[in-house]
C-alpha cells in the first residue's frame, strides 16, 4: 500500500479486497489532520450455473393384432391353366326343352353361357361339378359355408350342393352383379333341402357339409334371355 501527498490530495492505493481505516498524520500539506474514510470493496457476485432437466415423456405404442382366421383351401380354383374337365352341362333338353348352354374357360374363370327358354315346358340350364375328392372336401367342409368368386349377369342363380342322399340336395340363392367379380358367402344354414326337381322336401335334419359330393349352378328364374356366369373360385 502506498500513501502520498500531492497538492493536498491524499492518494491511497491498496490491493486489499477488505475495508481499510487509514489515518493520515498531519504533515501532508500543513497542520491539518486528514482522515480518509474506510474504503468499501466492490461486492463480488458469484454465478452458479444450474441445469434443469426437462421432464422426459415416454411414449408407449400399443399394437393390436386382429386374430387371423384361416380360410379353408379352395375346393375349385380356375386360375391360369385350369380347365373345365369333369364339369357337365345339364339343360332342360333332357326333358324336351330347348334352352342352350355351353361351358368354356376364359381369363381364369369357368364360364357358363347360353340362353334360357320356356318352350316345351322347359325353363332351366345348369352346370355341375365333378365328384369332390373326400380328402379335399374334409378341410373345406369345416368352414362356415360356401364362398364363391363369381362374375355374373345381374340375374339370381341357384346353387345346389348334393350329398349321397338320393332324395335330392340342398339349395341357396346366388344374387350376381353385372359390374365385375364379386365374392359371395353362403352360410350352410341358408341351404334348404329340395328334391332332384328342386321342390322343397323334409330332410329330417340339417345339412352336413362333410357329406357334400357335388356343387351345381342352376338358372331357373323364368326369364327368357341370354345368360352368362363366370366362376373364379369355390371355397
Amino acid at each position: 500500500m502506498a500513501i502520498g501527498c500531492d497538492d493536498d490530495v491524499v492518494t491511497v492505493r491498496s490491493g486489499l479486497a477488505v475495508s481499510l481505516w487509514l489515518l493520515v498524520v498531519a504533515g501532508c500539506g500543513g497542520d491539518t489532520d486528514a482522515v480518509v474514510s474506510p474504503a468499501t470493496a466492490a461486492p463480488t457476485t458469484t454465478t452458479t450455473a444450474v441445469t434443469v432437466s426437462e421432464p422426459t415423456t415416454t411414449r408407449v405404442t400399443v399394437t393390436t393384432t386382429e386374430p387371423v382366421i384361416a380360410r379353408p383351401p379352395a375346393l375349385f380354383d380356375f386360375g391360369a391353366g385350369a380347365t373345365a374337365d369333369g364339369w357337365n352341362v345339364v339343360n332342360d333338353t333332357v326333358m324336351g326343352g330347348v334352352s342352350s348352354g355351353q361351358l368354356t374357360t376364359d381369363d381364369g374363370m369357368l364360364v357358363f353361357t347360353g340362353e334360357l327358354s320356356l318352350d316345351n315346358n322347359g325353363g332351366f340350364a345348369s352346370v355341375r361339378s365333378p365328384l369332390i375328392d373326400p380328402e379335399r372336401a374334409s378341410p373345406w367342409s369345416r368352414g362356415e359355408g360356401l364362398r364363391l368368386m363369381v362374375e355374373g349377369d345381374g340375374r339370381t342363380w341357384t346353387v345346389e350342393v348334393r350329398t349321397g342322399d338320393p332324395a335330392g340336395g340342398w339349395i341357396a340363392d346366388l344374387a350376381t352383379s353385372a359390374d365385375g367379380t364379386t365374392e359371395v358367402a353362403l352360410p350352410w344354414i341358408v341351404f334348404r333341402p329340395v328334391t332332384r326337381f328342386l321342390d322343397r322336401r323334409d330332410a329330417g335334419g340339417p345339412l352336413d357339409p362333410r357329406e357334400i359330393v357335388t356343387v351345381a349352378f342352376y338358372l331357373v328364374d323364368g326369364i327368357e334371355a341370354p345368360f352368362r356366369l363366370g366362376i373364379r373360385a369355390i371355397s
